[in-house]
């Protein structure tokens, strides 16, 4: 992947950083293919896990898609990508066994996140 272009999206016609979209932020990531073809991630999550960067990220489309569904019953599922970020370049992760060690710590995590908050 080529170098990434981050920017806020909005779905208002206010201030970048005004109070009214800040629960519905999300940042928003451009990538570039091998093949030139350009698409939009928003960023789910950020983490450092065996001394890498990594980003969960997952296509704005379907992102947004989910966010603008009033039926809450509906199962809508996201395309979650994990890619790893060294400066401005984001490269897929493709080693698999790494790639399950870092979606059970982030399950670890949440699991007690969610005891936190009983």
């Amino acid at each position: 992947m080529s170098d990434e272009k981050k920017r806020k999206n909005h779905d208002c016609d206010c201030e970048p950083d005004c109070d009214c979209c800040e629960e519905q932020d999300i940042e928003v990531v451009e990538l570039e293919d091998e093949n030139g073809e350009k698409e939009d991630f928003a960023i789910l999550d950020e983490l450092d896990f065996e001394k890498r960067h990594f980003v969960i990220m997952a296509p704005l489309a379907e992102v947004q898609a989910i966010n603008e569904n009033e039926d809450e019953d509906a199962e809508l599922d996201l395309s979650i990508e994990i890619f790893e970020v060294n400066g401005e370049r984001f490269t897929p992760l493709e080693d698999e066994d790494l790639g399950k060690r870092l979606m059970e710590y982030l399950e670890s995590i949440s699991e007690e996140e969610d005891e936190e908050e009983e």
